[in-house]
């Protein structure tokens, strides 16, 4: 295995439709589980730092509980507004059940 990719959870932590916060070197990671395929996305909402992980998944948008921004996992733009910029999008694989998201640089 890589050494650019740390472990953050297992596949049975994060069930299909649900997300968990993580942190990769410092930064904030939501890891969301879409019908078994995983994405990481920032966890720090672009408008005024609400906490992705504890808002709503709906399909492959994620929804801030604090203002309602909506952002798409898979590519990071945003799909509803008060927020304007795209959360960061990480690289992340499963390597057994293990999920393993590349250290950001």
């Amino acid at each position: 295995m890589s050494e650019d990719f740390v472990k953050v959870a297992d596949t049975k932590d994060i069930p299909s439709s649900q997300m968990k916060a993580v942190e990769v070197s410092g930064e904030k990671i939501c890891v969301v589980n879409v019908g078994g395929k995983y994405y990481a996305i920032g966890n720090v909402c672009t408008h005024v730092g609400g906490p992705l992980a504890e808002g709503r998944l709906e399909g492959y948008e994620i929804e801030c509980p604090w203002h309602g921004s909506k952002f798409d996992v898979r590519t990071g733009e945003v799909t509803r507004a008060p927020a304007r910029r795209s959360e960061s999008t990480y690289e992340l694989k499963v390597d057994g059940n293990n999920i393993l998201i590349k250290k950001p640089r």
